[in-house]
């Protein structure tokens, strides 16, 4: 991993789209704020938070922390999703206006305001640590993976997911830096055991997604309306596709594995 800068980019997100941006991201009442890339990403990790579950009883609280939590539209769509489990959901950011959100959509979570480098719960707390579109923005990512594994449990799952790095400089101005699937996945295994890597997300959409056409001189991006419609209205989202050993190259991973001490 390079360290060319380190300095930290500011997420500034939540200040020029708004707090609770993430849940235009979802909302399927509106084609043109929906987004069929980040609604797919979510997707993909609900399956793979409701596959883990299955070794907890349903009848223990299970504690998940998702680190950079946001304004937690993941919990938010979580508790729709799984009803079967006791969960006590722990969110930290350092967004107090995202976290302002979270905290309204969510009323029974427990958020706070923290450095994701010293997060504020005691060790081996945790049933389980997500995270989501957040290590691509830290300068020490070994750091904060450190932190992930002093507050999971012996035996807790980690799912954490991140763009897949296909440019020279990341594709994101936010982005710090972004990974190969390879390079993250030995980033893990320094921390975590059983990683294993998920891709999804393939390029060819996400490029096509972004593309703008001109029409009457006025850009639009067409294919972006064209997938939402699919994806709202014919429940067929392109992205939602998982890499199994075929050539295509995917935009998108998330890496799972388990903390043991």
């Amino acid at each position: 991993m390079s360290n060319k800068k380190k300095i930290e980019i500011k997420f500034g997100k939540y200040q020029t789209r708004g707090p609770d941006y993430h849940y235009k991201d979802i909302d399927s009442s509106n084609i043109a704020t929906f987004n069929a890339y980040v609604f797919a990403r979510y997707q993909i990790e609900l399956k793979l938070v409701s596959i883990a579950l299955k070794k907890y009883n349903n009848k223990n609280y299970v504690k998940i922390l998702d680190v950079g939590c946001g304004d937690a539209v993941l919990f938010y769509l979580l508790n729709q999703k799984i009803k079967d489990y006791n969960l006590e959901l722990y969110g930290v950011d350092s967004s107090d206006s995202a976290l302002s959100v979270a905290r309204e959509k969510n009323p029974k979570g427990f958020f706070k305001e923290a450095d994701l480098y010293n997060i504020p719960f005691e060790d081996n707390y945790f049933d389980m640590i997500i995270s989501s579109d957040v290590i691509e923005h830290i300068v020490e990512a070994k750091k904060m993976l450190s932190e992930i594994k002093r507050v999971g449990k012996n035996n807790s799952i980690i799912i954490i997911g991140t763009p897949i790095r296909y440019t020279e400089i990341p594709r994101d101005k936010m982005h710090y830096y972004e990974f190969f699937p390879q390079e993250f996945k030995n980033l893990l295994n320094d921390f975590f055991s059983d990683v294993k890597i998920i891709q999804s997300h393939k390029l060819r959409y996400l490029l096509l997604y972004n593309q703008m056409l001109s029409i009457f001189g006025i850009n639009k991006p067409v294919f972006r309306y064209l997938i939402n419609i699919l994806t709202i209205y014919f429940k067929r989202n392109p992205f939602l596709k998982i890499k199994r050993n075929d050539n295509e190259i995917y935009s998108y991973m998330f890496a799972l594995g388990k903390i043991e001490k």
